[in-house]
């Protein structure tokens, strides 16, 4: 006998709820996948919206290859997004002008769990460029594996331009805080300077009054000597005239005793030479008084003419107890013009390089019979040139650059400060419209070339 088949279900609603329930599931899928779409489109839209370049890369490929980058980054690369996805992200980096990728690298870096920024100055499609700022993470799996990574990037060149104009303004502050320092500097030093010179003159003006005393004095005393000699020598004639006799051979005795005794013949000799000697003595005072009357004479505010030879010579002797003693001085002045100038200054300027030349040659070892100071002067064009050279023990080369720096020095201390040349170059350069530079070898020598424009450093408005 068959057995009719149970052809109702076990549960009589069962059937209906599948039947109902797929039609339902089916919505939700549609309208899940509707928000999904949704908000990727509303993340596509807020990530075009920036101007931050941002890529996806999947890392898990040989190379590295883009899954997904917002419309910045498409248009920095030239490329339209559709195309860009599945590329290697090499096709980003090579627009990177100024940075080399090491792939490699940032991949071990990356896996290590480190994030890998770099700045690089990216070309556009159109040629133009600008500075990049990028900062790529990395996304692990549950199991720890590196499987993408995430680069945003960021256009830097405002920021680069801001800060390279902070740093510019920061070294002009530098700059002017150093200049500020020299002139104060060379202020102070030029009113301690005023202020010997002043003292200088007033020394001078004393030391010159009794000086033409002595002078005078030794004017009068060297005439009444030749007058006295010439009455001994009568003397001694009429004596020598007597008639022979007691008397007469007595007193030629005597007389001839005395000249013994008192080195006549000796004095005859001597005394004209001495007077000779103090006469060239007081010239020599004389003649340093007037070089440090000149010298020391207040600098005008205003250029006027001198003599740039009579101002060698004038400071030459102002410096003889430098250089007397460590080195002969050879001079070759041609002739000249008078030089518009600022002679004080000028006088300054010179003192420091005799006397920065005599302590070389003593640095040196030399004597008085192996140094030189050679000093000469010359005409070329418009200009007037002086050479000051000595063949004291030079200047190394790491130091020439180094020169001209305000408190810059290689002598111990007190015996110099290191302003010298700051502020001989400031008045010739600066102050005179003119040029000053060095040549030296180390155990050789050293020579300053000096360059004065005859007419005057003229000034606008002038």
């Amino acid at each position: 006998m068959r057995v009719k088949p149970n052809i109702e279900p076990t549960h009589p609603d069962a059937t209906q709820q599948t039947v109902e329930s797929a039609p339902a599931a089916f919505a939700r899928l549609r309208a899940e996948n509707a928000r999904l779409r949704e908000q990727l489109a509303l993340r596509d839209l807020a990530l075009d919206g920036i101007q931050t370049t941002f890529e996806i890369a999947d890392r898990t490929t040989p190379e590295p290859t883009i899954i997904y980058c917002n419309q910045s980054a498409a248009e920095m690369c030239g490329v339209p997004r559709e195309q860009l996805i599945g590329l290697p992200i090499s096709v980003i980096s090579q627009h990177d002008v100024t940075v080399e990728f090491d792939l490699k690298s940032d991949h071990a870096k990356l896996a290590a769990g480190q994030k890998v920024a770099y700045e690089s100055e990216v070309k556009r499609p159109d040629g133009t460029t600008f500075w990049r700022g990028i900062t790529v993470v990395p996304i692990f799996d549950a199991d720890g594996c590196l499987i993408r990574s995430i680069a945003t990037g960021a256009d830097i060149t405002a920021k680069r331009e801001s800060s390279r104009r902070q740093r510019e303004l920061q070294g002009q502050l530098v700059a002017e805080l150093k200049e500020r320092e020299r002139i104060l500097s060379e202020l102070q030093l030029s009113q301690k300077l005023e202020a010997v010179g002043r003292l200088a003159a007033g020394i001078a003006h004393e030391i010159n009054t009794p000086i033409q005393y002595i002078g005078d004095c030794i004017h009068f005393l060297k005439s009444g000597f030749a007058d006295t000699d010439q009455i001994l020598h009568g003397w001694q004639g009429l004596v020598a005239a007597l008639p022979s006799g007691v008397d007469a051979d007595l007193l030629r005795s005597e007389t001839a005793d005395l000249c013994v005794k008192h080195e006549l013949e000796f004095l005859q000799g001597e005394i004209p030479k001495a007077f000779q000697r103090m006469s060239d003595g007081v010239e020599r005072v004389a003649t340093i008084v007037r070089s440090m009357k000149e010298f020391a004479h207040p600098d005008s505010t205003e250029q006027g003419d001198a003599d740039i030879n009579h101002a060698l010579l004038s400071t030459l002797n102002i410096a003889s107890h430098v250089y007397k003693f460590v080195a002969q001085v050879q001079t070759k002045f041609e002739e000249l013009p008078d030089v518009m100038c600022y002679m004080g200054a000028l006088n300054q300027v010179f003192l420091n390089l005799i006397v920065n030349s005599a302590h070389a040659i003593e640095d040196a070892g030399r004597t008085v019979e192996t140094g030189v100071i050679a000093i000469g002067t010359s005409r070329e064009g418009e200009n007037v040139v002086i050479r000051i050279r000595d063949n004291g023990c030079g200047i190394p080369t790491e130091n020439l650059t180094k020169l001209y720096d305000p408190f810059f020095t290689t002598k111990q201390v007190g015996r110099g400060t290191g302003q010298g040349l700051a502020i001989a170059r400031s008045i010739v350069v600066d102050k005179h419209g003119g040029d000053m530079r060095v040549s030296s070898t180390v155990g050789i020598g050293t020579e300053f070339m000096l360059t004065l424009p005859i007419g005057g450093l003229v000034r606008n408005g002038a």
